[in-house]
């Protein structure tokens, strides 16, 4: 799930002309303690109840803005925004694209929001609806604890950084049930590639599953891809280091994005 699904795609900006007066106004009106700084759509800026709680009401928000602004790329993920506001005590972050335009707002609202729909079917119900459309068959809903040694994975390569966030989870009991494709006798992992190779490493041996079993064997997609990449078992993923590019913020200076790398 990515920054883009859960953001406000119309939140209240202010600008750098405005008075320290007229953003305690909008503050009010709102109920909002904190608004991006617009000039001609891109973000300059964040100003915060904190920063104008001694300020003279005629100041500018331009002399007491924060400059250095953390922000998000659309594709994000919500996970990643979780961990980066419990780091860094923020409760919002502008959405940006490459160019430091305003895409939206994500607030610790949105995450709330978004962990919820991760923990509901509604994931499932949307392959297990797709199967049967693409393949003429029958889909079952079940749930059981898999070997992870008999999963055939379809994602090929995964980072490190997230490899190692899900493996902490793991250990606090935190993971997830993964979303696996019985067709026949194989079953295909389609989501939690990174859960399930933390797990493997950490010694599990099964892992709580949805499973889709098809009432009938199919050519599936996935099982072609994985075949053309190589990929029998969760050993055969590769493992990259360095930062996934949907796990980073971004830096604004003065309306300049800076990706972190």
């Amino acid at each position: 799930m990515k920054a883009h699904e859960f953001m406000n795609s119309h939140p209240t900006t202010v600008t750098k002309a405005m008075t320290v007066e007229q953003v305690i106004k909008i503050m009010k009106e709102t109920a909002h303690d904190g608004f991006p700084v617009i000039e001609g759509g891109k973000v300059f800026g964040i100003i915060a109840y904190e920063d104008i709680i001694f300020q003279p009401l005629d100041k500018k928000v331009e002399e007491v803005m924060e400059r250095r602004v953390v922000a998000i790329p659309p594709e994000m993920d919500m996970e990643a925004i979780a961990r980066l506001m419990f780091r860094s005590g923020h409760s919002r972050f502008p959405v940006v694209d490459d160019k430091g335009n305003l895409l939206g707002l994500v607030t610790n609202s949105d995450v709330i929001r978004a962990h919820i729909e991760r923990v509901t079917p509604l994931k499932v119900e949307t392959l297990k609806k797709t199967l049967e459309s693409l393949h003429n068959v029958k889909v079952t809903f079940l749930e059981d604890n898999l070997l992870l040694r008999n999963l055939i994975p379809t994602q090929g390569k995964i980072y490190k950084d997230e490899l190692s966030a899900r493996e902490y989870e793991i250990t606090l009991g935190l993971a997830e049930p993964l979303l696996v494709v019985q067709n026949g006798q194989r079953y295909v992992l389609v989501d939690g590639h990174h859960r399930a190779l933390g797990a493997l490493r950490q010694g599990v041996e099964k892992m709580h599953c949805y499973i889709l079993k098809l009432d009938h064997e199919v050519e599936l997609g996935l099982e072609k891809t994985a075949e053309k990449m190589g990929l029998k078992t969760l050993d055969d993923i590769e493992i990259l280091d360095g930062l996934s590019p949907y796990t980073l913020p971004l830096i604004l200076e003065n309306g300049v994005v800076k990706r972190l790398v």
